[in-house]
């Protein structure tokens, strides 16, 4: 019997790096469908209670986007989707190694999709977090095989140039408050987080392994990377 992982150190997240596992949980969820598993009710809150936080760890309209921050967004979403291609296109190679290669990396491709609907800072720490997931010693032996080296590098550079983008704008824009107390918010948000983690830990008790398996052992993943974050955070 598998069962998504407590996660107790994610309350030492930052609530950027909070907020970028909240958002990989709820786009996975929403590609796979709240209703295949029987969470549309506690997945909805937990949807809300994301966007509370979201929003009122800085609020910026989209209207303040400057041209260069849609022009390098577009950039670093279609090099994004170009690699997802490029993954999917090598499941129908001739040769059984690149294959399986692919076949490995296609659910952590699938996972990474929907990135365009983050806002622009929230893309840039995923984008962050899928590079370094690729470069771990998981999935660095099939990223050589498929050679997507030269795609994951113009991904790094587009997103390294959004992450100074990303911190000018939160100085141009830090006297300007959140919608809401984000303690208050991101409180509230773990809460959900939680019930959302016993209700699925609950129905594949009931339900078996075989609907549940491929997200929780995703999921679980996505706790390790981040849980290794929190120890390298506390490092003196």
């Amino acid at each position: 019997m598998i069962k998504i992982q407590p996660f107790e150190t994610r309350t030492q997240l930052s609530n950027r790096d909070s907020l970028s596992f909240g958002h990989e949980i709820e786009i996975i969820i929403d590609i796979k469908g709240a209703d295949v598993f029987g969470i549309n009710d506690v997945f909805s809150d937990y949807k809300a209670k994301l966007q509370a936080f979201n929003d009122s760890v800085i609020y910026i309209p989209k209207n303040a986007y400057t041209e260069q921050m849609k022009r390098v967004s577009q950039q670093r979403q279609s090099l994004h989707i170009a690699i997802v291609i490029e993954i999917k296109n090598y499941l129908r190679h001739f040769d059984i190694v690149r294959i399986n290669a692919a076949t490995h990396l296609k659910p952590l491709a699938d996972s990474f999709l929907r990135v365009q609907k983050l806002s622009f800072d929230n893309q840039t720490n995923f984008i962050d977090n899928f590079l370094q997931t690729l470069a771990s010693d998981e999935y660095k032996r099939e990223v050589a095989l498929l050679e997507l080296g030269n795609w994951t590098d113009e991904l790094k550079r587009v997103n390294d140039i959004c992450e100074k983008l990303t911190l000018k704008h939160f100085k141009e824009h830090s006297g300007k408050t959140g919608k809401g107390n984000s303690r208050i918010t991101r409180l509230a948000y773990e809460a959900s987080y939680n019930i959302l983690v016993e209700k699925l830990n609950a129905l594949e008790w009931v339900d078996g392994d075989e609907r549940h398996a491929e997200l929780f052992t995703w999921w679980n993943a996505r706790i390790d990377h981040y849980r290794a974050m929190t120890s390298n955070n506390l490092r003196p």
